[in-house]
């Protein structure tokens, strides 16, 4: 028999990880998949008044690796296809340029993800929330 746990929504935190004396590293807590959703580091930098925050969001280290691993098998199999002259030109351009088209989508929607993070994250900085 197969049992399935239903989860609603309970106030929680917005975002999970560590944090130190000299920065930290979190990310986003979902209750979905996304491979878009940026892995968020930051490093304090003290000042005389105040103290800077520096951020850098990046991908999560395994989309990265599939999507090296993608590029390498889609351009191994179709590079030889278009050198050995077995494909039209016009298809040829097709197949070498859509996995740039995918990439492109792709950073759009991983920057709409990051620009979503980065506002939640002024705003509980700055103690808005």
């Amino acid at each position: 028999m197969l049992t399935k746990t239903f989860r609603f929504y309970v106030k929680h935190a917005p975002y999970q990880g560590t944090i130190s004396e000299s920065g930290f590293q979190i990310s986003r807590i979902i209750h979905y998949r996304n491979s878009f959703l940026p892995m968020i580091r930051g490093r304090f930098e003290v000042q005389s008044h105040q103290t800077l925050i520096h951020v850098q969001m990046s991908l999560h280290p395994f989309v990265m690796a599939f999507l090296r691993f993608w590029f390498f098998c889609w351009y191994s199999a179709i590079i030889p296809i278009i050198l050995a002259g077995a494909m039209p030109d016009q298809m040829a351009a097709l197949f070498v340029g859509m996995p740039i088209l995918m990439l492109a989508i792709f950073c759009v929607f991983f920057w709409f993800e990051a620009n979503r993070s980065r506002t939640e994250l002024r705003k509980i900085i700055q103690g808005q929330i």
